[in-house]
């Protein structure tokens, strides 16, 4: 997976030329396959060197040495997720495994083609997931494709027990004593369902206060979503004692999560969290439509792709198998269409997307289907749009 990081560097690099490569692959079974059509795209890729930049045969092969190392490579082949894409340049390969099933993409560029892998870092389906157990702590980022563990290391508790070692020796903050629940009884009273030692509610509040003091903390002023997993007795409890702005409450991810895979605990918590991602998309066709009319959005190739370079728009839709060739002119703020042949053409979606995303717009690359308009292949919300519509519901 690509981080964020790693996307920058890519989106920032320039050289005399490129390539970019995806292609569909298979998580198990069709190994074989995958290296054929890499094969078939590390061929393609050299004829387009040769074509648009007048290199030899033998100068093309060279540029994609260290790439075709990989063709052969079967352990490489054998752990791979549903798309692969592959950055080639002077001096520079890199190749990460995504959970999307890419279309089949080979291009060659001074820039690179980062357009398919934006919804993987964009905010629009961006969460956190904290999992808790008396056991474990463990926070996550994820989005719609993939999850990651957070270090929390000295930001939250490790456990319950550790936590409760922070408090007095006696622990009267997390037990009642007397018959009456006044000081001064040799036995504790515990306020657990049916009496349960087990389940000391005063112990876990302060297990959990002090796990959300860390996560609030390292949260601060994030926006995405915090969607909590775990024992269905610690979920009331941290919702209490939570200080974080964006808590989902909609739905929790239940049960013991301490050994649960990452992919099938992704798998659970956006079967919890994914409708609410439906919602954000659904208000966003529904803005563009209501403001199309005052021509606050849009799908005029001509207007959108210097609005999104310039990052005007919060949100862009592009047909992900719609592409437009030429090249964006700073001067007049405009862009000239060309066709892929030219060797002066960019993907201007690709361009889009790469500089809204960066501007902090939401990008969809999206089916036809998916457009706001689906007899376009760009649609955006120019940001004032947003700004006014916000100032609105203040």
């Amino acid at each position: 997976m690509i981080n964020q990081t790693q996307f920058n560097t890519l989106a920032a690099a320039r050289n005399d030329y490129s390539v970019s490569i995806y292609i569909p692959t298979y998580r198990v079974g069709r190994a074989q396959e995958d290296q054929i059509r890499y094969k078939n795209a590390l061929k393609t890729a050299a004829g387009k060197l040769q074509k648009r930049y007048e290199l030899s045969e033998r100068e093309a092969e060279r540029f994609l040495a260290e790439a075709r190392k990989l063709e052969d490579d079967l352990e490489f082949w054998q752990n791979q997720s549903d798309g692969l894409a592959v950055f080639i340049g002077a001096n520079r390969l890199e190749y990460y495994s995504c959970p999307i099933d890419f279309e089949p993409m080979i291009y060659v560029a001074p820039e690179y083609y980062l357009r398919p892998i934006v919804p993987m870092l964009g905010d629009a389906d961006r969460f956190h997931l904290l999992a808790l157990s008396q056991g474990a702590v463990k926070l996550y980022t994820a989005t719609r494709y993939a999850i990651s563990e957070v270090d929390t290391k000295g930001l939250v508790p490790v456990n319950m027990d550790a936590a409760l070692m922070q408090e007095t020796p006696d622990n009267d903050l997390s037990r009642a004593g007397g018959p009456e629940g006044g000081r001064g009884s040799s036995q504790p009273i515990y306020f657990g369902r049916g009496g349960d030692p087990s389940f000391d509610v005063e112990d876990y509040k302060v297990y959990l206060d002090r796990v959300n003091e860390g996560v609030s903390d390292y949260l601060c002023d994030d926006k995405a979503p915090l969607l909590l997993g775990g024992a269905e007795k610690l979920i009331p409890i941290y919702k209490e004692a939570n200080s974080y702005a964006h808590l989902y409450t909609d739905g929790h991810v239940s049960g013991n999560l301490e050994e649960v895979a990452p992919g099938l605990l992704h798998e659970k918590a956006w079967g919890v969290i994914g409708k609410h991602f439906d919602r954000q998309a659904n208000r966003d066709r529904k803005l563009y439509g209501d403001n199309k009319v005052e021509g606050a959005a849009g799908h005029d190739l001509e207007t959108v792709v210097p609005a999104a370079i310039n990052g005007r728009v919060a949100a862009l839709w592009m047909d992900r198998n719609t592409y437009a060739y030429g090249a964006y002119h700073q001067e007049t703020n405009g862009i000239e269409v060309m066709t892929d042949e030219d060797k002066n053409a960019t993907e201007l979606l690709n361009l889009s997307a790469v500089n809204a995303f960066l501007a902090g717009a939401r990008v969809y690359n999206v089916d036809k289907a998916d457009m706001p308009d689906p007899a376009t292949g760009i649609c955006a919300i120019y940001r004032y749009a947003v700004d006014q519509q916000n100032g609105t519901n203040q």
